[in-house]
C-alpha cells in the first residue's frame, strides 16, 4: 500500500512539473493575443487552404505517373519492328527530344546516379538528389551545361493564332543557337508541364528553364591512375520566367533576350541562382495559391491578409519570433487536420464506390475481369486512335509499308480479351527502379 502511495505521489509531481511549460505558454499566448490575433487567424485559414491543396498535388503525382507511363506503353505499340518508340524522336515544333518517360529522364539528359544508388520510390527516382555525370578522362574543358525548358502548355505552338510568347521565344532561341553557338540546340530538352509527373514532383509549373551543370571533382595521383569512371556531382538551378530580376541592369529585356542572356555559352548569369530546393519550390507554389485566393475573395480573405500585413508592419514585428512562432503553430493546426481529413474522406469515398461496384456485379468474377479488360488504359488509347480514323484514312494509311504493319498490329492486338496494360506499366516502373 505504501509503495502504491509513493508511485501516485511521484506521478503527481511529474504531472505538475510537466504542466509548467504549458502554463507559461498559456500566459505568453494570452498576453500576446492582442498583437498576434490577426496573424493567428490568417495563418489558421491559410493552413485550411494549403492542406487540401497539398494533398491534391500529391494525388496528381500518382495520376500523372500512371498517365505518362501509359503514353509510353502506347508508343511501344506504335513503333516499327526493331525501331525506337516514336515518342523518343525529336519532332515539331522544337525538333529536340521531349522528355516523356519520367523513369528514364536522367539517361535522356546524359546524367546518372552514383554507383550502387538505389530507391524503391518513383518520386526519389525522378528527383534532383545524388545526380552525377561521367566525365571524359582526358578533356581540356571538363565543364558541362544542359538546359530543360518547361512549357505551361500541353501542345506548344499548336495554335498559330494564340501562341504563348515564352514558347515562341524558346523556338527563336533554338534557331539563334543553331547559328551562333557551337553546341546549337544539342544541350536542350523540353517538357510540357500539364499532366507531367516530372513537373509535379519537381514542383515547377512553367514557363521555366532548368539548368544542369557538373562540378568537376579534384583527383589525387592515385585516382588519376585509376581506370574507374570519373563521376562529377551535378547541381541544378531553376529559373522561373519571367525573371524577377533584370538580366541587364536598367533595362527590361524581351522574352527572347531573357532566355538568350541566361543560356548563352559565355554567360555566368546561372551562377546567381540558388541551387534547387524542393521546399522552396513548394513554398513558392503555396504563395501563388494564397495570392489567387486574395484576388478571388478581396472582401474576405484578401482584406484579412492586407490587414494582417499592415498590422505587423505597424508594430514592427515582421520577421520576428513574435509573429513567426504563432504563424507556424496556427498554420500547422489548420494544415495537418485538413490535409489528412481530405485524405480519409477520399479513401472512404473510394471504399464506398468499390462496395457499390461489388454489389452491382454480385460476386461475378467473370464480369469484373471483362470490365477490367474493357477499361484497360493502353487498350483504350489504341482504340481511340483507330476510332479517330475514317475508313478512307485507314485504307490510305494501310497501303503504306509502315501503315500496313501498324494497322494489322493494332487490330489484332485489340481483339485480345486478356488485356493487362496496367501490369505492363507496373513492370516498366519496377524495371526502372531495379525491383
Amino acid at each position: 500500500m505504501r509503495i502504491k502511495f509513493i508511485i501516485y505521489y511521484y506521478l503527481g509531481c511529474a504531472w505538475a512539473i510537466a504542466k509548467i511549460p504549458f502554463g507559461v505558454l498559456k500566459v505568453f499566448f494570452t498576453h500576446m493575443l492582442p498583437l498576434t490575433g490577426l496573424t493567428i487567424i490568417l495563418s489558421f485559414i491559410q493552413g485550411l487552404i494549403i492542406g487540401p491543396w497539398y494533398h491534391a498535388t500529391t494525388m496528381d503525382e500518382v495520376r500523372f505517373l500512371a498517365r505518362n507511363m501509359v503514353n509510353v506503353q502506347t508508343g511501344e505499340w506504335l513503333k516499327m519492328p526493331g525501331d525506337r518508340n516514336p515518342l523518343y524522336y525529336p519532332r515539331e515544333p522544337y525538333h529536340i527530344l521531349q522528355l516523356h518517360n519520367p523513369m528514364t529522364w536522367t539517361k535522356d539528359v546524359g546524367i546518372s546516379r552514383p554507383d550502387g544508388w538505389h530507391t524503391n520510390n518513383a518520386g526519389a527516382h525522378t528527383g534532383f538528389w545524388d545526380l552525377c555525370r561521367a566525365r571524359r578522362r582526358y578533356s581540356a574543358d571538363p565543364s558541362w551545361h544542359h538546359w530543360i525548358y518547361l512549357s505551361e502548355n500541353l501542345q506548344p505552338l499548336n495554335e498559330t493564332w494564340n501562341q504563348d510568347p515564352w514558347d515562341k521565344s524558346f523556338l527563336d532561341l533554338l534557331q539563334y543557337r543553331d547559328k551562333n553557338e557551337p553546341l546549337g540546340r544539342s544541350n536542350f530538352n523540353y517538357i510540357t508541364c500539364p499532366h507531367s509527373f516530372l513537373c509535379a514532383t519537381w514542383r515547377i509549373s512553367g514557363p521555366a528553364l532548368i539548368h544542369f551543370t557538373n562540378e568537376p571533382v579534384k583527383r589525387n595521383l592515385t585516382e588519376k591512375r585509376s581506370r574507374r569512371r570519373i563521376l562529377d556531382p551535378v547541381s541544378v538551378r531553376v529559373f522561373e520566367l519571367p525573371l524577377s530580376e533584370p538580366v541587364i541592369p536598367g533595362t527590361f529585356p524581351t522574352h527572347f533576350e531573357q532566355m538568350r542572356s541566361i543560356t548563352a555559352s559565355n554567360s555566368t548569369y546561372w551562377t546567381t541562382g540558388m541551387k534547387y530546393s524542393n521546399f522552396d519550390q513548394v513554398l513558392g507554389q503555396a504563395k501563388k495559391v494564397l495570392k489567387k485566393y486574395e484576388d478571388r475573395y478581396p472582401l474576405t480573405y484578401g482584406l484579412l491578409a492586407k490587414a494582417e500585413h499592415k498590422w505587423t508592419r505597424l508594430i514592427a514585428a515582421e520577421e520576428t519570433n513574435l509573429v513567426f512562432i504563432p504563424q507556424v503553430v496556427s498554420f500547422l493546426a489548420g494544415a495537418i487536420p485538413s490535409r489528412y481529413g481530405v485524405s480519409l474522406w477520399e479513401k472512404g469515398w473510394d471504399w464506398w464506390r468499390e462496395r457499390q461496384y461489388e454489389k452491382s456485379t454480385k460476386g461475378n468474377v467473370e464480369q469484373r475481369e471483362a470490365d477490367k479488360a474493357a477499361w484497360d488504359p493502353v487498350a483504350y488509347q489504341l482504340r481511340y486512335i483507330l476510332d479517330s480514323m475514317t475508313d478512307d484514312d485507314k485504307e490510305k494509311f494501310g497501303k503504306t509499308y509502315r501503315g500496313g504493319i501498324l494497322l494489322e498490329r493494332l487490330q489484332k492486338g485489340l481483339e485480345k480479351k486478356d488485356w493487362d496494360g496496367r501490369e505492363d506499366v507496373i513492370k516498366q516502373i519496377e524495371s526502372a527502379l531495379g525491383a
